[in-house]
């Protein structure tokens, strides 16, 4: 037997036999805490550790505390760990997700202006290459991944649908919404 994405695959010599695809409907029924990209289930951690938590309450307050500032206000919001279904087989839970206009009722729906994960050593790869990816293509404007093993922040901007890093900390979200984090205040 191999092992993917936490599943069950039955493998020949020659080529792989049968990799079962899921879709929502399968998701919704599921115990414990799953992402599903292109039709593959990926388990989550349990629960974030400690230092998780702290960078993303530092981030949440930070970002929640600029978009009540008048010119955001009531414009963008931003939801910590709220599943986006992108389509039938793919549900991802990123750890931040700024959503401007309509707000989601149950889950969101359309595509974040801004997302953020944390990294954790079970997430890594997930989150700078699969998911970098999945948001580049569904283009999300801003994508940032904070490290907490190096302290650091990675900072991309969608630019002619291509992810670009740069060292700005402002964030054009709307035409009326524009908010600037102070990325080093989450490590102290």
């Amino acid at each position: 037997m191999l092992y993917i994405c936490n599943i069950n695959i039955n493998v020949t010599m020659e080529r792989v036999t049968h990799i079962p695809r899921y879709t929502y409907d399968d998701y919704k029924t599921w115990k414990d805490d799953w992402e599903l990209i292109d039709g593959l289930p990926y388990s989550m951690s349990p629960s974030a550790v400690a230092k998780h938590q702290k960078i993303a309450g530092e981030l949440f307050f930070q970002i929640k505390s600029r978009l009540n500032e008048d010119k955001c206000k009531d414009l963008c919001t931003p939801y910590y760990e709220l599943d986006w279904v992108i389509n039938e087989s793919t549900i991802v839970r990123p750890d931040i997700a700024i959503i401007c206009g309509q707000k989601p009722i149950d889950f969101i729906s359309k595509v974040p202006y801004l997302i953020v994960e944390i990294l954790s050593e079970s997430s890594s790869y997930r989150d700078r290459i699969v998911k970098k990816e999945l948001y580049e293509q569904q283009k999300v404007r801003y994508y940032i991944i904070a490290d907490p093993d190096t302290k650091s922040t990675e900072i991309y901007e969608l630019i002619d649908n291509k992810f670009r890093q740069t060292e700005s900390t402002g964030f054009n979200l709307t035409e009326e919404c524009e908010i600037s984090l102070d990325l080093t205040a989450i490590w102290e």
